[in-house]
């Protein structure tokens, strides 16, 4: 027992004699640590460069790391970091998932990304504003893209049928690239023509522009005289009644002549013509007028009438857009026929008269481009029913001649033209044409080589 007692003491004695030095080794460096701090506290010293890099060593000395403000702080950042690796997690979603539930055709995530190519996680497409990982699937021959709420539906959306199960669909992939080939260089046709017919308004386009400043000079000067003859006939009607007829008719073709005046100022003002390599040649526009007949259901989607009406939409570039309606007058005849019938007094009723042109806007400015169009605002056009003022958008795309290609009433008195014209045939377009060509003739080598590497397998 003695001996156990001994070995037990001794045992006890050498653990504490090891614990004894290895505190005397740490106090050594510490030691060691302060010394090399104190001696390069002092050669900043020697040197003045303590201030310089550390000015707040009081703040520093202040500083509980106990305090409220430190803890609080230090909390703030655990709960920091344990959310972002929530959103870590949560964007990682996929990651987390064993290899067989991926295309499962069960939506395990919540955003979808563990069925790119089924259309299981489809509901995420439809209530989600933002685009969910794998929102569109990718058809395996070409660059065609499909919603995924389109896969495995049994309907055929890639030309190879990719989107679907095996054997489902036929290949019609050499026919619809044949097609979108014969479209793309139809419209290609189109450019080529259109940029040769423009490179003739861009030389005409300077002498144009300048004509247009010497008409609109003229025009303010004779608007300024016509202003000072009037306030002159009016000084006379104040003491000559009779004067009064023709102070109505001057005033009368003053106004007209301030709103010609005033569209005129802003064709000629820098920003429509002159800020932009690509604007001069809209000039060839300015001065004509182009019409396109619409009936109703084309302009507003429906008619409460038996009979859609007619109207005549006339866009005049740079100048403004109105409304007629010529063929109102038989309109109101057969419509009132169709309704109650027709009556001796309908035949021998006086046609009504053609309403008035309505106006839609005037110019105004150009607008942010539209892809390969240039687009066009036209407003102050006349109130309509609820006091709103009408107002023209126009969009003029690439065509071989001058014409309106569409109108529609977008909203309430908010319409939008389709205007075609070489002036907006340029070389991106045509550029943006071939390479889309040449991708599309790359197709079937690529599924080639694709089919290749499966036989290999």
């Amino acid at each position: 027992m003695a001996s156990r007692a001994a070995k037990r003491w001794l045992l006890a004695f050498l653990m504490a004699v090891i614990v004894a030095i290895a505190c005397m080794l740490v106090l050594a460096i510490q030691v060691s640590s302060v010394a090399a701090a104190t001696s390069d506290s002092r050669d900043a010293k020697r040197f003045g460069v303590h201030k310089a890099f550390d000015e707040d060593e009081d703040e520093d000395d202040d500083w509980d790391f106990m305090d409220d403000a430190a803890i609080l702080g230090l909390s703030q950042q655990q709960n920091n970091g344990d959310r972002t690796g929530t959103e870590v997690s949560k964007k990682n979603c996929v990651d987390s998932l064993p290899i067989e539930l991926l295309d499962d055709d069960y939506c395990d995530c919540a955003d979808g990304s563990d069925e790119p190519n089924t259309s299981a996680c489809s509901h995420v497409l439809l209530d989600s504003e933002t685009p969910p990982f794998g929102r569109q699937f990718n058809c395996k021959a070409d660059d065609k893209l499909v919603s995924l709420a389109f896969v495995n539906d049994a309907v055929c959306d890639c030309c190879d049928g990719s989107d679907e199960k095996e054997g489902l669909c036929s290949n019609t992939c050499t026919s619809e690239w044949n097609g979108r080939l014969k479209m793309l260089r139809e419209r290609l046709e189109v450019v080529q023509r259109g940029r040769d017919i423009r490179k003739e308004y861009m030389i005409q386009a300077v002498g144009k522009v300048q004509q247009l400043h010497g008409d609109f000079e003229r025009l303010a000067e004779a608007y300024q005289a016509g202003q000072r003859a009037f306030e002159d006939l009016q000084r006379r009607a104040q003491h000559n009644p009779e004067l009064r007829g023709q102070l109505e008719q001057s005033y009368n073709v003053l106004r007209r002549v301030q709103y010609v005046t005033y569209v005129q100022s802003r064709v000629v003002d820098q920003s429509t013509f002159s800020d932009a390599v690509w604007k001069p040649a809209f000039v060839e526009l300015v001065g004509q007028c182009f019409t396109y007949t619409v009936d109703e259901k084309e302009l507003k989607g429906g008619t409460p009438n038996v009979i859609p009406r007619k109207y005549d939409m006339v866009l005049c570039p740079f100048q403004n857009v109105s409304q007629t309606e010529p063929l109102y007058p038989k309109w109101t005849k057969a419509e009132r026929q169709t309704k109650v019938g027709v009556s001796a007094d309908d035949e021998n009723e006086e046609e009504e008269e053609i309403p008035r042109p309505i106006g839609l806007g005037i110019w105004n400015e150009w607008q942010d481009s539209a892809g390969f169009e240039r687009v066009q605002g036209y407003n102050h056009g006349e109130p309509c029913a609820n006091g709103q003022e009408r107002q023209t958008r126009v969009e003029l795309s690439c065509g071989v001649k001058n014409c309106v290609a569409s109108v529609e009433e977008r909203e309430m008195c908010e319409y939008e033209i389709r205007f075609e014209t070489p002036a907006a045939c340029e070389a991106a377009e045509e550029d943006a044409l071939k390479d889309e060509i040449l991708q599309i003739q790359s197709f079937p080598k690529m599924m080639e080589s694709r089919s290749e590497g499966h036989e290999e397998l």
